[in-house]
C-alpha cells in the first residue's frame, strides 16, 4: 500500500514542481488581472466557484503567426476541400470561434461536466438539434429550454444562435443554479481569459482534495503549496508563444510560506527524478547486444526520456530563479519560440511512430496498478487476521447461508470505513439496505488492465472457495494453519470475468474436480496473483500445470509444487 500512495504522492509532487520544471522566467511574469467589463456570453456560464474550466480562442490561435505553418498546410487541400469540410457539419467549422469546458460543484456527488461552443456567424438551433439530438424533446429547466433526446448522452441548450451549450442528461438544473457569489477561484481565470488569452485553463485547488494518504507520503513543505486558492495556466500568441503559470493564495503569507517550500520541495523532486534516471539507465545499458528492430521505438524513447530528466534537474538545482511572487500571488513564465511549434509538429508524427512504445509503457503501468490492488487487498486480510486471529470469511447467517463477501469484511482495512458502515450485516448483499452500498465503486477492487464501460459494485478479483483454500466456506484459517507455507498459497488472484464485489462470489474449486477455468485479463494466459504472504507474481497459465495449480490452491493439503512454478 505505502508504494500506491508513494507513486500518487509522486505524482501529485509532480504538478506541484511544473512551476519550477516548465515555466522558466524568460518573460515577466503574468500581472493580476485587473476589474474590467461584464464576461462574455460564454464565460459568464462558467461559475466562480467551479472546480476548473479550460477556455479556447480557437480562431485566434489558428489565426496566429506561430500556427501559420500548420494553417497553410490545412489550406492546401483546396478550396473545395474546405467547402465541403464545412458542408458536413453544422454549424460550419470555419465559423468556430471558442471553445470553453467546465465542471460544476455537484453538491453530494461528484463534479458535473459543461461545455459551451461559440460560432462567429448565427446559426439554427432547430437544424443543430435535428442533426445531432434527433427525437429531442423541449425541456423547461429554470425557465430555459433545454433539448433532451431519449437514451442520449447529451442534453443541449441554445442561449443565443451563436452558442451550445452541450451538458449531460439532467445535470442543466445545476449550472442554471442561483448562485449569489460574484467572486471565487476562478475569477482570476475567467477575466484572464475575458481579457483575451487564447488559452486559459485553471482548477479550483480546494475542491479537489487529495486522498490523506498522499499527503502523508508527501514533504511537510509540500502542505504550502497546497493552499493555493486557483492554479491558472494562460498562453498569449504572437512571434512566439508565452505560458504564463499562476498560483493564487488567500494572503501574502501563505505565498511566501509557499515560496519558501519550493526549494525543498526541488530537492525532492530531484531525488525522485534521480530514481527514475537510475531505472531508466538500467533499463537501457543493461541490454547488450543487437536488439530486435521491434525495440528500436522503446530505446529512442528511453534515450529521450534521460535528457530530459537531466534537463529537468538543471532546471531544479536553482528554483529560486524560476518563480516569482507578487503579493498572495506565484507566476512563472516561459517563452516558447515559433520555431519550436514546428518541432512539436514533428513530435506529434513521432508520437505515432512511438506509440507501440507508448502502449507497451501503459500497459506496464496497468499492471503495476493492477500488482499494487492486490498487495493492498493482501494486507487488508493480513490486518483482518492481526485482529481478529483468523482469515476474513463471507458473512453468513445464523443458519450458515452466505450474505456478503468477505470483500465487504476488509472494507475497514481498506480505508472504506464509512462504506462498511453502510451494510446490514444480518441482510444479503443485493437487499434493500445494502443495494446501494454494494453499487459503490472501489477502485482497489477494479483492474485498471479491464476498464468497465460501468464499474458500479464490480470487482475482477476474486479468491477460490472449496476444501482446503484459504477462503474455505464454513472455516477459520489461520496463518499458523497454512502448512503448506504462505508464500506457496494463492489468495487471490485477477481475472477478466467481472463479478460483484459485495456478493458472495469466489471462484468454486473442488481437489477432486478439474481446476476451474481462468481467464486472463490481458488476453495472453497470463495472471496477476496475491499469495498469502503478502506477494504478488504472475502466473503463466500455458506453463503451469494442473497438479502445480491445485496444490498452489490449498493451503495445507501437503503438496509439494512442481518444477514448473518457479521456471
Amino acid at each position: 500500500m505505502r508504494f500506491a500512495t508513494r507513486s500518487l504522492a509522486v505524482a501529485a509532487l509532480a504538478g506541484l514542481a511544473a512551476a519550477v520544471v516548465l515555466f522558466r522566467p524568460d518573460a515577466p511574469p503574468a500581472a493580476a488581472a485587473q476589474p474590467g467589463p461584464a464576461l462574455p456570453a460564454d464565460l459568464a456560464l462558467v461559475p466562480p466557484d467551479a472546480v476548473g474550466f479550460v477556455h479556447v480562442r480557437a480562431a485566434d490561435l489558428w489565426k496566429s503567426d506561430a500556427l501559420a505553418g500548420f494553417r497553410q498546410t490545412f489550406e492546401k487541400a483546396g478550396p473545395k476541400a474546405l467547402a465541403a469540410l464545412d458542408e458536413q457539419f453544422v454549424p460550419k467549422i470555419s465559423t468556430l470561434d471558442r471553445m470553453t469546458a467546465f465542471l460544476v460543484p455537484g453538491g453530494e456527488g461528484p463534479p458535473v461536466p459543461f461545455g459551451v461552443l461559440r460560432f462567429s456567424a448565427p446559426f439554427d438551433p432547430a437544424e443543430v438539434v435535428k442533426v445531432y439530438a434527433p427525437g429531442a424533446e423541449k425541456v423547461a429547466v429554470a425557465g430555459r429550454d433545454v433539448f433532451s433526446a431519449p437514451g442520449a448522452a447529451l442534453d443541449l441548450y441554445f442561449p443565443d444562435r451563436q452558442h451550445i451549450v452541450v451538458g449531460t442528461p439532467g445535470t442543466f438544473a445545476l449550472l442554471f443554479a442561483d448562485r449569489k457569489a460574484q467572486a471565487g477561484p476562478m475569477g482570476y481565470a475567467l477575466k484572464l481569459a475575458a481579457a483575451g488569452k487564447p488559452f486559459v485553463a485553471a482548477v479550483n485547488l480546494q475542491a479537489v482534495p487529495l486522498p490523506g494518504r498522499v499527503l502523508a507520503d508527501l514533504p511537510p513543505e509540500a502542505k504550502a503549496l497546497l493552499k493555493a486558492e486557483h492554479v491558472t495556466l494562460s498562453a498569449s500568441v504572437g512571434g512566439a508563444i508565452t505560458l504564463d503559470l499562476a498560483a493564487g493564495y488567500k494572503t501574502a503569507g501563505d505565498a511566501q510560506d509557499a515560496e519558501k517550500a519550493i526549494k525543498a520541495l526541488a530537492e525532492y523532486a530531484r531525488k525522485e527524478l534521480a530514481k527514475l534516471k537510475d531505472d531508466l539507465e538500467k533499463q537501457l545499458l543493461g541490454r547488450k547486444g543487437p536488439r530486435p528492430p521491434g525495440d528500436l521505438p522503446e530505446a529512442v524513447l528511453t534515450v529521450f526520456g534521460l535528457g530530459a530528466l537531466n534537463q529537468a534537474d538543471e532546471w531544479l538545482a536553482n528554483p529560486a530563479a524560476f518563480v516569482k511572487r507578487d503579493g498572495a500571488m506565484l507566476t512563472a513564465s516561459v517563452n516558447v519560440p515559433k520555431e519550436l511549434v514546428a518541432v512539436y509538429g514533428a513530435g506529434s508524427v513521432m508520437v505515432g511512430l512511438l506509440l507501440p512504445a507508448v502502449q507497451k509503457v501503459r500497459g506496464a503501468a496497468a499492471r503495476m496498478t493492477s500488482s499494487n490492488n492486490l498487495k493492498q487487498i493482501a494486507i487488508a486480510v493480513h490486518n483482518y487476521h492481526d485482529t481478529y486471529q483468523r482469515f476474513p470469511s463471507d458473512i453468513t447467517d445464523k443458519n450458515g447461508k452466505p450474505l456478503l463477501s468477505w470483500r465487504v469484511a476488509i472494507l475497514p482495512f481498506l480505508e472504506q470505513d464509512a462504506l462498511y458502515k453502510q451494510f446490514k450485516l444480518d441482510e444479503p448483499w443485493d437487499s434493500e439496505n445494502n443495494k446501494k452500498a454494494s453499487q459503490a465503486v472501489v477502485k482497489v477492487y477494479l483492474s485498471p488492465q479491464a476498464p468497465l464501460a460501468n464499474p458500479a459494485g464490480l470487482t475482477h478479483y476474486r479468491g477460490f472457495a472449496g476444501p482446503g483454500t484459504a477462503f474455505e466456506p464454513g472455516k477459520q484459517i489461520t496463518l499458523a494453519a497454512m502448512a503448506d507455507g504462505t508464500s506457496n498459497t494463492l489468495m487471490v488472484v485477477e481475472t477478466a470475468d467481472a463479478v460483484e464485489w459485495a456478493k458472495p462470489n469466489d471462484i468454486p474449486f473442488d481437489p477432486k474436480k478439474p481446476f476451474p477455468k481462468l481467464t486472463s485479463v490481458t488476453g495472453d494466459d497470463k495472471i496477476l496473483a496475491a499469495m498469502c504472504d503478502g506477494s504478488v507474481r504472475v502466473l503463466d497459465l500455458k506453463r503451469l500445470t494442473e497438479a502445480t495449480l491445485k496444490a498452489a490452491v490449498t493451503c495445507n493439503g501437503g503438496e509439494i509444487l512442481g518444477k514448473d512454478w518457479n521456471e
